[in-house]
């Protein structure tokens, strides 16, 4: 090897060099970068996830405040007529100026004064509120709302601030009555925190929910009781969530063959009486497998109002 051949060699070491560093330092920058964004969303999802409970908390606070009834609300409720809605007696109340508005009373505060009252509160923070849910042997406790999509309160909570969790909604389709609703369907995310309504994906595991499972519908005018009759995966796109029949025969035949075909597709099974008089009501939520665009569904028919 001549001294060319060697100087040769060094210039190219020098060359080399420079190009193995900078591949070196982009991996580590790429790296450190991929792991700062990978915290940041983990740390975003936790706070929006905390943000969440803390708002949930505080609907629950104002739902089921108990009205003193030294107070001058459980005063103003006890001279209320009972067999009207409290929104009309806090209508008159508004428009006469007057505190106590004299009507026929009631001795105390009964669970029915209660819930209008609560009900009124949470409307007066959002006019969407439609109800509140609870379903047995699961934390699901939570308000409802409606407006004129299904998509608005998938990133909206229940006071229209974006939120990940998003809240409880009803199909826009249905109507704010609910005992005009011959199908019922009301949606929330399932969230990895077990909150909204991730707690229902335990109903496909325990037969004894299914068994025993209630679903609580409570409005300003009454307290609808819905029994659990299935449970199942649905495709998205395959009509489960259909709202409208004729009001006729064949709107009738279609409407039995759509419930009975509910209770076949379901997990489990038990006796239960379903027909064209029956009112029915679906919980939905996605199941959270990437790969898989589903939903898990479980579904009541109405047994009682109080």
């Amino acid at each position: 090897m001549t001294a060319k051949d060697i100087v040769l060699n060094e210039v190219a070491k020098t060359v080399k060099k420079p190009s193995v560093d900078f591949v070196r330092y982009f991996a580590l920058i790429l790296s450190l970068s991929i792991f700062a964004f990978s915290g940041y969303k983990i740390v975003d999802m936790l706070y929006s996830y905390v943000a969440a409970a803390k708002h949930h908390d505080e609907l629950r606070e104002l739902f089921y405040a108990t009205v003193d009834e030294d107070s001058e609300d459980a005063v103003f409720l006890r001279k209320a007529r009972v067999n009207i809605p409290i929104k009309d007696v806090l209508s008159l109340q508004k428009q006469t100026g007057e505190r106590f508005i004299e009507t026929e009373t009631s001795e105390s505060v009964n669970s029915v004064d209660q819930n209008r009252y609560s009900m009124t509160k949470l409307r007066d923070r959002n006019p969407d509120m439609y109800c509140w849910i609870k379903v047995s042997f699961t934390t699901i406790d939570y308000p409802v709302v409606q407006t004129y999509d299904n998509d608005y309160y998938l990133v909206h909570n229940f006071d229209k601030g974006w939120s990940k969790s998003g809240a409880i909604f009803t199909d826009y389709r249905n109507s704010r009555d609910i005992w005009d609703n011959r199908h019922l369907i009301i949606y929330g995310h399932n969230m990895i925190d077990n909150s909204m309504f991730q707690p229902l994906i335990d109903y496909s595991k325990h037969e004894s929910y299914f068994r025993n499972g209630i679903i609580e519908l409570i409005t300003q005018d009454a307290m609808y009781y819905y029994e659990v009759f299935s449970v199942s995966e649905e495709d998205p796109y395959s009509g489960y969530i259909r709202t409208e029949f004729t009001d006729d025969e064949q709107g009738d035949e279609e409407f039995v063959e759509f419930i009975l075909s509910m209770e076949e597709r379901s997990i489990f099974h038990k006796n239960v009486t379903l027909d064209k008089d029956s009112k029915i009501i679906t919980l939905s939520t996605c199941i959270n497998e990437f790969w898989i665009d589903r939903r898990f569904v479980v579904r009541g028919v109405l047994i009682d109002v109080k």
